[in-house]
């Protein structure tokens, strides 16, 4: 699935009620400014995801994203990942690992952008 603004607009417009939705679209907007902020959609994409849909935890992800966007590139597509530390794993539970953090990324995308 391609990620694009059209996509980051369905998703805040499915997570957030509408009376915040303006709010989270600024507080995205904060992300992607700096130079060093790199890949801006996907970004914006992860903090939508790890939020669950609160401002407060959407404002934190952002300041965190702007130390660091590969923190919640991680923390969102590659969770399983992260809590196995996967240098001690034979290759083939790497596969397994990173299949199912892409297929739990990809079916997080398909409920929330799908009519």
């Amino acid at each position: 699935m391609e990620l694009t603004l059209e996509l980051l607009h369905r998703l805040v417009d499915r997570l957030f009620a509408p009376g915040e939705r303006t709010a989270a679209l600024a507080l995205l907007e904060r992300y992607g400014t700096a130079p060093h902020e790199r890949e801006v959609i996907r970004v914006r994409v992860a903090v939508l995801k790890l939020s669950e849909g609160r401002l407060t935890e959407l404002e934190r992800l952002i300041a965190r994203a702007r130390r660091d966007y590969r923190d919640v590139l991680a923390w969102a597509e590659y969770p399983a990942e992260m809590v196995q530390p996967t240098w001690r794993l034979p290759d083939s539970d790497v596969a397994r690992l990173g299949a199912a953090d892409r297929a739990q990324y990809v079916a997080w995308l398909t409920a929330h952008t799908e009519p």
